[in-house]
Formats: C-alpha cells, structure tokens, sequence
C-alpha cells in the first residue's frame, strides 16, 4: 500500500559514562602545589577528596544515562500509539470501504439503498470474519508490542468474508440458525449473481458434496468444514456468519429484485407501446400503453418511489420505440428534478416544469391544437384511426398531476378530452399524483385502464386506484414496489434505478438514434424581442402592434389594431413594462406622433377630435394639470371616446394603484381594446384580468389583450409633437385680472407698457396701455370691466371659476397654464385662448 505505515526505530543505548581521571588526579595534584609552597601539612587533606568525587561522577553518569534511557523508551512508545492510532483509522477506512462494496446481507436487508443501481457483484457475502489484507504497517519490531502491530495491520477485523457466487453452499448447525444462514446466503446470492437460491440445511457434514460446508455452533460461529471448487482457495476456518428472519428475507427480496433496469434495457419489449421496467413474481413484466391502455394513472404519497417509476417507464420506452414511432412530452410539476435527465433523449419533444407555469401551461393546452390536427390527418388518410396516418403516438407524461391542474383548472377539461379521444388519434397519458382519488377527474380515471399504486397511506386511496387495500399494506421499507392493475392484479417492483445508469442509457439510447429528434407538438414561446420590422405588414387600415399566442390553435398571428372601427387604444402597465415603446409602435402606424408631454397641449388637443390623439402617461400628465382642470380634462376625454367620428385615439397609463384619486375608472370601459402589461394582482383583476392570467414579473412588451397573450413590438422612439405656442398678445390696451397684481404690473412696465390700476381707461391711454388688478380690486370696479369688454382685451391670471364666473360670464373652466408668462384671453365671443405676457 502507498499509504503503509511504518513502525518506529528504538533509539541505540547510550555509552556508559568513562571513568573520571582527571577528576581524580586533580585533587592530588592540587594538595601536592600547594604543601610545596605553603609548607603546611593540613594542605594535604584535599588529596583525600580524590576518591570521593570519582564516585561522585560515577554515580552521577549512571544517574543520567538512566534517565535518558527512559525518556527515549516514552518517545519510542509515544510513536508506537501514534502508529496505532493510524492504523485504527486505516483499518476503519478499509473495512467501511470493504462493506460499501460488498455489503452484508443484513444491510441489504435493512437499507434500500444497497441495492441501487448495482450490477450483480459476482461474489457472495456469507458474514464477516478477520480477513487477510496488504500489510499496512512496515518495519522491522522490537518489543511484542511492535509484533503485535505488524500482525494488526496485515488482518482487517469484521470484514466482509466473501466467496465466488458460484460457490454452492451446506450448512448444519443447531435449531433455527441453519435456516436463518440460508436465507443469508440467498439473499446475498441474490446481490451476486440475481438468484435467491440459498444454502442446503444439512443434518450433518457428512457426505456433503457443496463446495462449502459451514458447521454452526450453539454460540452462532461458523467453522468452515470443507472447501473445494470456486471456494477452494478460502483460507479462512471460521467467520461470523450473517442471519436474517423470514420477514428480513422477503423485504430484501422484494426491495432487491433480480434485474437492475440498465439489464432490462439491453433487451427492451417490442409491439405497441411496449416497456419492460417492472418486475413480477415471475420475472420482468411487459406493459404495454397500446394494449392494455390507452391511459395510466400512477398513485403513491412521497417517497414512495414515482419519480423512479416515471424515469423507469419513460426509459424503457425510449429503449424501445425510435423517435418516428413515439414522440414524448415530459411534465414536471416538482421544479424538473423527475424529467431533466431524460431531456436528451431523442424521443422527448420537450420537458416542461412548474418553474416556468406560463409556458407549462401554454405547452399543455397545445394539445387541443394537437388532436385536432390529428383528427385532420385521420380525416384525410381515410382510415380509423392513426396507424393510417404514419403520425408518431404521443405519450404525454406527467409528475404530479393535480399540481398543474390546480394551478390551471381549465386544463382539466383538456385532459378529459384527450382520454376520451386519444386512444385513436395517438395521444396517450401518463397521470401521477399522490392521491389519484380528488385529483383525477372520473372521466378520464374512467379511461385509464392501467393503474399502479406505489405505498399509499390511506386504504381508501389504495381501492380508489386499484380496487384493493393492497397498496396500504406494502409499508415503509418496500421503496419501489406497487399493485399493478389491469386485466389482473398483481404485484410489482421498479426495477433499480440509478443516476449514472439513467446518464449512460439516455447516451446510449441518443447514440443509436440517426433521425432527427421529435418535434415539440406546441409553438416555441413568443419572442421576449420583437423588432417592428420583423411583422409582416398587414392591409390597411391595419396596424401591426405584436404578436398573439394562440396554443389552442398552434398559431401566433399578428396582433393588429384596426383605428378604423376600433379607435379607441388603451395600453395599461407597470413602468418598464413597455408602454412607451407600445405609443412609438401606433404613432409609426398612424404616421402622428404622441403630443408633447404638457398639460396645456393635452387641453389643447382634447377639444380637437378630428386629429389622432396619441397620449404617453396620461395618469401623469393629469397629475399635474391642477385640481381646477383635472376633471374638466377627463370629461373631455370621455367625450372625445364617446365620439364615434372622432379620430383614433391611444392612451397609455399606469395601473390603477397609481391613480392616486384620478376619475379614471369612468373611461376606461370606452376604449375598444385595452392591452395589459405587467401590473399588480390587484390592478390587473380591477381592468378586467383573470387570475389565471396574471404574472408577476414578465419581459417589457409581455401582456394579454383579452384572453391571449401578445407580445409588443419593438419600435424606435417617436418624438412628441412640440408644444403649440401661445398667441400673442392683442393689439390695444389690456384689462387684465390677475392674483399677482404687483408683480404683473412689474412686468409690463419692464417691458414699456404703461401699467395702472384697476379702473376707467384713460382717454390719453395709449395701445400699450394695462389697467392691472385682482379680482377683488375688479369687483370694485364691476361697471367699468363692463365698459372695458367691448374696447380692450381681457385677460385672466390664475383667477379661479368663481371669480371668472361673477366678473366676466364664463362659466366653463379656463384652460390650464404651464409657462408662468401664460395669461388667458378672454373674448366677448368665441373660446378662450392662451396668450404670453412680454417678459
């Protein structure tokens, strides 16, 4: 192994310390030079401690070696434990690693998933034992300890102990543990090799002529009697053999099957709409959507293994039916987690999920426009039904089914329709829900003569399915098994399935496709980008405004806006939600131009009926007329679009929520065509929009006109209409009634008229002459106003319609003013008229 580890080197003993003859003869050399120079005989004492410090040293050097002795011992053990604990940890891997490959029959009777999408292994897994291995620990020992490592790292403990599958078995042994073995062995055998034989139940090894003969003791060890054939390089003499009960066996049997659906495939049915992914007492079962159809409905709360069942059944129809004779649609109603694995195959014409409602929903109501072009095929084929026809059949499949039909009630009349007629013209369903009963409508139950129920909770679920309680019963731990249901009752099993057998089989079943793959029996989604030169032009006086989705019908038109008989356009969105460019699209068409964005230009051109009126925000622009006009305007618009000769008239506004009080409600319900873009729930059902219909967020141009959804054009920016100047002033002397009498006497004076206050005209006064005042100091000189009416110009400054009212006669409202140089004149005859002061 690259990973070996290796055993520790005791370190050499130290040397023993040298004897200390320096530290000897030092004293006496000392005692000695001394008595010479000193003379004095005491001296000599010194040269007794000689032999006292060479013990001393000696002692000390055996004192320190020892202790270097130790603590390079407790280094050397201390490496010893970290080797043991590696190897703990390497045997632990190794064994995990050794049962993930060969699990034991206990395990793969207790954990379904031991048995996903696992080929037979060739080897039967009898129990466990002490297995040899590649030696993990290397070196060379030194203590028991050591020894005892090496022995260790060469043996993996609880092992799985395996034999060849072809191996045949015997057993004897005491009481019911004979028996228990066997159902082991079978269990495992099913593992390796896809059969359930078990092992011979022997009264004794005598004369036993199995390759292997296992002796059980009253403990429940196992001796290896005798070994011979496939088994006879076995060297092991004992082993923990494994035991399961009657109901542990069946469970493993029933959740193991014989044949995993990869095996299924390299054989697929043939005839009809043929598949083989289920399993029976009696071997693979072949269902046939043709025969035993025309429908299905597939029950089974969560958990219960659908998702694998439909996976199954929609691979083991691709395997066998190429893409001319079948075409599938594939609806995921759980986010596209069942079905997108399986987009790749060449048969599938499309995959739809709840992820994207809108386009599940439009795919599914395609289908209308599909039978009823396959009743046209019929029709003109003079036969019975499609075979005459060379059409493909259509399987349409789906994964929880009453999620799209809550979503989208209407559907479920669509798919009554298609159970009731389907059978001749092709078109075949696949219905999967959780609860059948509630969620499929009985005529089209009525029409599913296949029934599968997975585990249900409910007894009731399980008759409403398959007529018994049988489906109740099946428990928790029986993941994939089902009661299939139709000339006969009987139970089934998927056969396994995994993830990376699901990858290699669409790759294969793509692989051994040469045509072209199946077309998806709907329209592609309108364009989130829409160019106005990509429409045709449509005959006059039709404009062309987008694109209509019609997937009931298989077609998308052009949206065209007649202004000849339907004048009257209101486009209602969101900001950003296209309605500007929606203007720019009608303006192109009309050859006008939306007016400039002006409250003044909106009073303007409401009183104008014969010229196309094109308005951008109109919410917006009324906003800011004032209070004063705000009403006025609206009155006129409602008359403009009361008007049948009034020319074509496009308002665009936002929704209702954004009003904020404007009267709007009442014109709404005049305009002939109303198109809604993206709005709130709120505003879109206030205009008259279905819930069904409503989206909370969409591309800019996105909306509904009606029932249809549209797409807008894309167009470029027209530029508004300028603003149409004020008139100028009249020539002669002015009377002018003003709230600002100050500041407007300012101004005509700066600009050289002589400006005086409210009262008689002078007889000097000259043309460039102004009698100022507000309306009170006008109230004071009534007779006077009277006087001036038929000799100078009248003008109004912000007075309000009272004051106009009493001063000079008028009683509808002034129009508005935006420049602050804008005054109205008012003459004795005719409209009032907006004229700028000189500034």
């Amino acid at each position: 192994m690259t990973d070996r580890l290796a055993l520790p080197a005791r370190p050499a003993p130290p040397d023993p310390p040298p004897f200390p003859v320096i530290g000897v003869i030092a004293p006496l050399v000392l005692a000695a030079g001394l008595f010479a120079v000193l003379g004095t005989p005491t001296v000599l004492l010194l040269a007794v401690f000689s032999p006292v410090l060479a013990v001393a040293a000696v002692l000390d050097g055996r004192l320190q070696l020892r202790r270097r002795r130790r603590r390079d011992d407790q280094r050397h053990e201390q490496a010893l434990t970290e080797v043991e604990r590696a190897l703990a940890v390497l045997r632990a891997a190794a064994v995990a690693e050794a049962h993930a490959a060969a699990p034991t029959p206990a395990v793969l009777a207790a954990d379904p998933t031991a048995w996903a999408g696992r080929p037979p292994s060739g080897r039967l897994v009898l129990g466990t034992a002490a297995v040899p291995c590649p030696p993990m620990v290397g070196g060379t020992p030194v203590d028991e300890r050591g020894r005892d490592l090496l022995a260790a790292g060469a043996v993996l403990a609880d092992a799985p102990f395996e034999v060849p599958a072809a191996t045949t078995v015997a057993v004897v042994g005491p009481g019911p543990l004979p028996l228990a073995f066997s159902r082991a062995v079978g269990v495992a055998r099913l593992r390796a090799a896809g059969s359930t034989t078990g092992a011979a139940v022997l009264d004794s090894t005598a004369g036993a002529s199995a390759d292997l003969v296992v002796e059980l003791g009253h403990d429940g060890a196992a001796r290896i009697v005798h070994a011979s054939g496939p088994a006879a390089a076995c060297v092991l003499r004992t082993f923990r053999p494994g035991f399961l009960s009657a109901d542990m066996h069946a469970a493993a049997v029933d959740r193991g099957g014989e044949l995993a659906l990869e095996q299924l495939l390299e054989q697929p049915a043939s005839g009809g709409l043929a598949a083989r992914f289920l399993l029976g007492p009696d071997g693979p079962v072949t269902l046939d959507l043709l025969a035993d159809g025309p429908h299905a409905v597939v029950g089974g709360t969560t958990g219960s293994g659908k998702s694998a069942l439909l996976t199954a059944w929609v691979l083991a129809l691709a395997a066998a039916h190429p893409p001319e004779r079948l075409v599938l649609l594939l609806v995921d109603c759980k986010g596209g987690a069942t079905f997108d694995p399986l987009a790749e195959l060449p048969q599938v014409s499309g995959v739809v999920t709840d992820l994207d409602a809108e386009e599940a929903e439009r795919a599914v109501a395609s289908l209308g426009a599909e039978l009823r072009r396959r009743e046209r095929a019929v029709r003109d084929s003079g036969g019975r039904d499609i075979t005459a026809t060379g059409l493909p059949r259509l399987v349409v499949v789906v994964d929880e089914y009453r999620a799209l039909v809550d979503g989208a009630p209407q559907l479920a009349a669509l798919f009554g329709d298609l159970a009731a007629r389907g059978r001749s013209l092709g078109v075949h369903l696949v219905l999967c829900t959780q609860r059948p009963a509630g969620s499929v409508r009985d005529d089209v139950l009525a029409n599913c003569s296949i029934r599968i129920s997975l585990r249900v909770q409910d007894a009731a679920d399980s008759r409403a399915v398959v007529g018994s309680d049988a489906a109740a019963l099946l428990g928790r731990e029986s993941v994939g098994s089902a009661i299939l249901l139709t000339d006969r009752s009987l139970r089934v099993r998927v056969a396994a399935v995994a993830d990376e057998g699901v990858r290699e089989a669409v790759r294969a079943i793509a692989a051994s496709s040469t045509g072209p793959g199946a077309a998806p029996p709907w329209l592609p989604p309108l364009p989130a980008r829409l160019p106005i030169g990509s429409l045709p032009v449509p005959p006059a006086p039709l404009i062309a405004l987008g694109r209509t989705d019609l997937p009931e019908e298989q077609r998308q038109p052009v949206l065209a806006w007649d202004p000849s008989r339907r004048p009257r356009l209101l486009v209602v969105g969101d900001p950003g939600t296209g309605r500007s460019t929606a203007l720019a699209v009608v303006a192109r068409g009309l050859g006008s131009a939306p007016i400039a964005p002006d409250p003044a230009t909106l009073w303007d051109r409401l009183a104008d009926p014969e010229t196309p009126l094109l308005v951008d925000d109109l919410d917006h622009l009324l906003d800011r007329i004032g209070d004063v006009h705000r009403s006025a305007a609206i009155e006129r618009l409602a008359v403009r679009l009361r008007d049948p000769a009034a020319a074509a008239t496009a308002v665009t506004v936002r929704g209702p929520s954004a009003w904020a009080g404007l009267p709007l409600r009442a014109v709404t319900g005049l305009f002939d065509e109303t198109i809604l873009l993206t709005l709130s729930l709120d505003d879109h059902l206030a205009l008259g929009g279905v819930r069904s219909t409503w989206v909370g967020r969409a591309v800019p141009g996105r909306g509904w006109c009606g029932t249809a959804r549209v797409q807008l054009a894309l167009a470029p920016p027209v530029p508004p209409q300028p603003a149409r100047p004020p008139s100028d002033l009249p020539d002669g002397p002015l009377a002018l009634l003003t709230t600002r009498p100050r500041l407007r006497s300012d101004q005509l004076q700066a600009a050289g008229w002589a400006a005086l206050p409210a009262g008689e005209l002078p007889p000097q006064a000259g043309p460039s002459t102004a009698l100022v005042g507000s309306p009170a100091d006008w109230q004071t000189q009534w007779r006077a106003l009277g006087a001036l009416r038929g000799r100078a110009a009248v003008l109004a400054d912000g007075c309000g319609p009272a004051d106009v009212r009493s001063l000079l006669g008028v009683t509808g409202a002034l129009p508005p003013t935006t420049h602050p140089d804008d005054v109205i004149l008012v003459p004795e005859e005719g409209m009032p008229t907006r004229v700028r002061l000189p500034s």
